[in-house]
């Protein structure tokens, strides 16, 4: 039986693995495995339970992750215009991204639904309802340890057109 280890970002217990992992969100081999095998490549829409250390590029990857979240799930707006709020988030019309963002201390995952639950489920239709519970989930413990910055950040990068 394989030794399971918890991944230092969502916490889920997978068996542990030596394998490549993502440059700045923290996740584990085995997480990280189980991750590209559903998505096969392109941007992660699930980093925000992997906020990984801060630096440069993980602030700004779990911020704009959280505002689209908050877009999307608090907002009200259509999923398909995702991109469109990750594009005003990282405008550069008043002033450089490198600095706009700053560290939001993770909140506790514990309890949230993680990527090895979404792989766990049977069939693809029951691994895409999953996917929304987990949305909600890790938006759930994000909007109640910081909703106030993530709204602020939402007014101004994203709405504000000055």
């Amino acid at each position: 039986m394989a030794q399971l280890e918890a991944c230092p970002g969502c916490r889920a217990l997978l068996p542990a693995t030596d394998g490549p992992t993502h440059r700045y969100i923290g996740a584990s081999a085995a997480c990280w495995g189980l991750y590209t095998a559903l998505h096969s490549g392109g941007e992660p829409p699930l980093l925000p339970q992997h906020p990984g250390q801060p630096s440069p590029q993980a602030i700004q990857s779990v911020a704009v992750h959280l505002l689209v979240l908050y877009g999307v799930l608090a907002q009200g707006v259509e999923p398909q215009n995702a991109l469109w709020i990750r594009q005003q988030a990282l405008s550069e019309r008043r002033q450089p991204k490198l600095h706009r963002f700053t560290w939001l201390s993770p909140p506790d995952f514990a309890g949230t639904i993680t990527i090895a639950d979404i792989v766990s489920q049977p069939t693809p239709a029951a691994r895409t309802a999953h996917v929304r519970r987990y949305l909600d989930s890790v938006w759930n413990v994000w909007d109640a340890a910081h909703r106030p910055t993530i709204a602020a950040w939402y007014d101004r990068f994203v709405l504000d057109r000055r």
